[in-house]
């Protein structure tokens, strides 16, 4: 079996090529179909364009101006844009969710063309539909109108969810007309874009804001577009490009807009905490001065300075020092006042502390609530992530109040330790009058009073600046553009796919055709599954006869079996060789029709042939010869008394042609051909004859066949096209590799005629 084996691993291309050829026409029907498919694909479906913009995001952190100082002063450096937060932002579901509400995107307005073709309107239906937005707001599913305008003017409605339900049916409208619905009543009306007189068949789409917001997404492509640049790059593909710079525009203004809202309140809420400090240290100041006013005139004193000109250069240091700790102090004891306000829990605290215990701690806190302020301007106030972000925020509070706790107590300590050093230098000065220092002291609080106030009034401005400032937060490098070629479909590689399948479907089919088939048609097929010679194989008999090769007869059937029986005459080497087996797998594969007309065919060349029916089971020659049934071979074997000439027989009009009937069926077939007189008639034959045919029983049905085998030279194995199995040639495959049938041949009968075959004999006396 190795033989097969290399035949099972081998690829002849000529012959696969040779195989497919003769069903071009399978060939030529998949290529009409293939390309007419990618036709109507290419004209059924509407091409997807990408349409694309470049939005460059501000950097608070790189951004110069007054507005973008006090920005940065009051929150710690906290309001730097990170453009993977923007990309983010900028594709938030509150966002997308208002561009559909602004846009109508949740109503999509089909026509049909023909039968293969929808045009897709966007702003161009002759036909609108309009409900309530609380009604587009809360829609759930997806709902399809079904709206047919006749000629004159009357207009055929079918609201359908899905395939099958049917949710409203209306007949005879007139536009406007209202349709309602289980879940709401929607209008119907005419756009500039309505023709009188003319008929629409149109499909519109209705779907909720919040459904087809999470679908715009699908199309939507956001991301970063280099790491080293602050720029979002933005991509919607779509049918439309009109709609699609739409998405992209709309939703670009609507991502400033929120931006702007959030710098707006920061600003606000800032300028009103400043409002409220500046009145409170007014008072303060006023207080201070008139402190100073009232003890000069209590004391007299007119010039103070000049008078502590001396102290002041001795502690000039330690009163600066004292100074900047009381006015740092002071700052870092407005932030815990702003903390300990309940009414400030979820402000930002508007001034940093350049004290390493107090600003990492302010710092982290102001974070949290720039994340809070924005998570809340589209957040329910149930939302898991607002509550426990709450939570944070109070679990951070309590750490900065710490902090701060911890600062003043630092600062205070400081301050002790610089106020120790100055009433030492004052100490030296024990002949400067109890009044001068007392006023030393009120003037170094006025000083802390103007000092905050300054700072106060410089701050308000430039938040007043930062409020008035309308610089957006992504500014559009390119406005939403179209690419001309469309992104699909991809004509080339369509029509490639569909080349491609014009190929591969009829080898597809023909290899399942063929791997589901159990039975071969040709001779090739039929030696792609055995290891033995194929002597030929024989068309299609259409003569009146069985017996179809007689003197002077030629046709495609006759020269096929001279063909088979040129071939038989090289495995006969010997002269000795003489006994031709012919069996079959199965009754009804034309074993006795081979036999009978390969012995004429011996016969024609003047041989001497002895034609026998050792099918003794199902004896077929006297029926088929029209000759006498009786005495045949099976009397022979049965009585000893028989010889060769009382049971030969002439066959008509065919000279050196003896036949040997079966005879009556013996009830014990295996037991006669198994027995010495079996083998005595066989060489008996074999003297008297040139070349013996044993027409045997078939080998899948009884045994009988193996136990004439060691008597023949040859064994002729006959299968018929379309009708012997495959497995059965896997059962002849075993019996050869075992050795119960030897020096084996085979033959295709019953296979379609080909003209080729006949060569110059074609269909010559078919008849």
């Amino acid at each position: 079996m190795d033989k097969i084996q290399d035949k099972e691993f081998s690829i002849d291309f000529g012959a696969i090529v040779t195989k497919y050829a003769k069903y071009w026409w399978l060939f030529l029907l998949s290529l009409i179909l293939c390309m007419g498919g990618a036709a109507l694909y290419l004209y059924k479906t509407a091409p997807i364009y990408h349409v694309l913009s470049y939005i460059l995001v501000d950097d608070d952190s790189q951004s110069s101006g007054a507005g973008a100082a006090v920005l940065k002063s009051l929150t710690g450096g906290l309001a730097k844009s990170k453009v993977d937060d923007e990309v983010i932002a900028f594709n938030a579901h509150e966002i997308r969710y208002q561009m559909v509400r602004e846009l109508k995107l949740n109503r999509s307005y089909f026509e049909r063309k023909n039968i293969f073709k929808m045009v897709n309107h966007y702003r161009t239906s002759p036909v609108e539909i309009d409900a309530p937005d609380e009604l587009f707001d809360t829609l759930s599913i997806g709902m399809r109108f079904l709206v047919d305008v006749k000629k004159d003017g009357k207009v055929n409605v079918k609201v359908k969810n899905g395939r099958f339900t049917t949710l409203a049916k209306e007949k005879g409208l007139t536009l406007p007309a209202n349709v309602k619905t289980p879940y709401g009543t929607f209008t119907l009306n005419k756009t500039k874009n309505f023709k009188s007189g003319k008929s629409y068949d149109l499909t519109i789409l209705v779907a909720g804001n919040d459904a087809m917001a999470e679908a715009i997404q699908e199309k939507l492509y956001i991301k970063q577009a280099t790491k080293k640049a602050n720029v979002i790059y933005v991509r919607v593909a779509d049918s439309n490009t009109t709609r699609g710079k739409d998405i992209i525009n709309t939703m670009q203004r609507i991502y400033n807009d929120r931006g702007q809202q959030d710098k707006d309140i920061l600003a606000i809420n800032t300028g009103k905490f400043i409002d409220e400090r500046l009145e409170i240290i007014y008072k303060e100041l006023a207080t201070s001065e008139s402190n100073i006013e009232a003890y000069k005139r209590a004391h007299n004193i007119i010039d103070v300075g000049q008078q502590a000109k001396a102290v002041i250069s001795k502690q000039e240091a330690a009163a600066a020092k004292a100074l900047d700790l009381e006015t740092r102090y002071r700052i870092v004891s407005m932030i815990q006042d702003f903390i300990a306000n309940p009414e400030n829990k979820y402000s930002y605290i508007p001034f940093s502390s350049d004290s390493t215990a107090a600003s990492g701690s302010i710092a982290a806190y102001n974070g949290l609530i720039l994340k809070r302020m924005k998570l809340e301007n589209s957040a329910l106030p149930n939302n898991q992530a607002l509550m426990e972000l709450n939570t944070q925020i109070d679990n951070m509070r309590a750490n900065v109040a710490h902090g701060i706790n911890n600062t003043l107590n630092a600062l205070r300590m400081e301050i002790d330790q610089a106020k120790r050093v100055s009433n030492s230098s004052l100490g030296e000065m024990g002949n400067m009058p109890t009044q001068e220092r007392h006023v030393l002291d009120l003037y170094r609080d006025q000083q802390i009073q103007n000092a905050l106030y300054t700072f106060l009034l410089q701050k308000r401005e430039e938040n007043a600046l930062t409020l008035a400032a309308t610089t957006p937060k992504g500014k559009v490098i390119d406005h939403a553009f179209a690419l001309t070629r469309p992104d699909s479909p991809k004509k080339s590689m369509v029509l490639a796919v569909a080349l491609l399948m014009t190929l591969l479907l009829p080898i597809i089919v023909l290899y399942l055709k063929n791997l589901f088939t159990t039975k071969f048609s040709n001779q090739s097929e039929l030696e792609s599954l055995v290891n033995v010679p194929v002597l030929g194989e024989i068309c299609h008999n259409r003569h009146s006869t069985d017996l179809v090769v007689r003197p002077g007869k030629s046709s495609s059937i006759v020269e096929l079996f001279r063909l088979v029986r040129n071939n038989l005459q090289f495995m006969l080497a010997s002269p000795d060789d003489k006994v031709v087996l012919v069996t079959s797998s199965v009754s009804g594969e034309g074993k006795s029709f081979v036999s009978a007309n390969v012995a004429s065919s011996f016969a024609l060349l003047g041989k001497k042939v002895a034609l026998v029916g050792l099918d003794i089971r199902r004896p077929k020659f006297a029926e088929m010869l029209s000759l006498n049934d009786v005495p045949g071979v099976t009397s022979y074997l049965s009585q000893p008394s028989i010889t060769l000439s009382d049971i030969k027989q002439s066959a008509r009009d065919i000279d050196n042609l003896d036949v040997f009937v079966g005879g009556a069926i013996p009830p014990n077939p295996s037991e006669l051909l198994l027995s010495d007189r079996t083998r005595q008639f066989i060489e008996e034959l074999k003297q008297n004859y040139d070349i013996v045919v044993l027409d045997s029983a078939p080998v899948a049905v009884v045994s009988d066949t193996l136990s004439l085998s060691h008597y023949a030279a040859v064994t002729l194995f006959v299968t018929r096209a379309n009708f012997t199995r495959r497995n059965v040639i896997r059962y002849f495959n075993s019996l050869v590799e075992r050795g119960q049938l030897t020096n084996v041949a085979m033959v295709i009968n019953d296979t379609k005629s080909k003209t080729s075959q006949g060569y110059g004999y074609g269909e010559i006396d078919e008849g």
